[in-house]
């Protein structure tokens, strides 16, 4: 019988994505977060229990899903590892399978792929070092989100005598921090986030190559 997975969703409902802040105004910055979070929710969907895991307070009603969301006051990491640690002493019900909230190019058929690995954790590399997906199967890994995370992620399931593997992903490693990501949504999606740059007034530029022009601001 396959395990059940308990699929963690890091998000920061207010002052996100600052590194957008050149492109996008703070109210506009929310909009789109919550829009990729829930392409990132659609993707997950019907693999098993998810959470959206947040250091500030909001209600499910603004991403317009029912979905269980726990605050917590503290920092990621030790708020995931908190969370391992408590699942390790339920006998381990459910591996964990942490997926970060902006991803929006994100499909099933990613969730799969990952899920589909072998290893006591899979790891899904981002751009520039970071770690996308982590799928935990053993209760003696913690997590390690700051600065070149995938590398410490290596290093510490090597330290902890775990069999890791890899699993690689254009979709799943297209996260979406600088302005010029921008470009990969509007290529690469269909989803809430694509639907959200439209209406904001962004498009792909017909010079050939993929940079995005902005029309007109929408007040919002």
């Amino acid at each position: 019988m396959l395990q059940s997975i308990h699929v963690i969703i890091p998000f920061k409902a207010r002052e996100g994505k600052t590194r957008l802040s050149s492109a996008l105004k703070p109210a506009e910055r929310r909009l789109f977060a919550f829009a990729m979070l829930r392409d990132v929710l659609a993707a997950v969907f019907g693999q098993g229990r998810t959470t959206i895991l947040s250091r500030q307070e909001f209600r499910a009603e603004e991403l317009g899903i029912d979905v269980e969301i726990l605050q917590s006051e503290l920092e990621l990491n030790d708020a995931l590892n908190s969370l391992i640690s408590h699942q390790a002493d339920l006998d381990w019900p459910a591996d964990i399978l942490i997926v970060m909230a902006d991803l929006p190019l994100l499909r099933e058929k990613e969730i799969r792929g990952i899920l589909s690995c072998q290893g006591d954790v899979v790891l899904c590399p981002g751009r520039g070092g970071g770690t996308n997906m982590i799928l935990i199967r053993s209760p003696k890994f913690r997590t390690c989100y700051h600065g070149l995370s995938f590398p410490e992620h290596m290093a510490y399931a090597r330290k902890a005598c775990l069999n890791f593997s890899v699993f690689e992903s254009f979709r799943a490693g297209c996260d979406i921090d600088e302005p010029q990501d921008l470009a990969e949504v509007l290529l690469h999606s269909d989803g809430e986030a694509k639907k959200a740059l439209e209406m904001m007034g962004f498009s792909l530029s017909e010079s050939g190559r993929s940079i995005i022009e902005r029309h007109y601001q929408k007040a919002i």
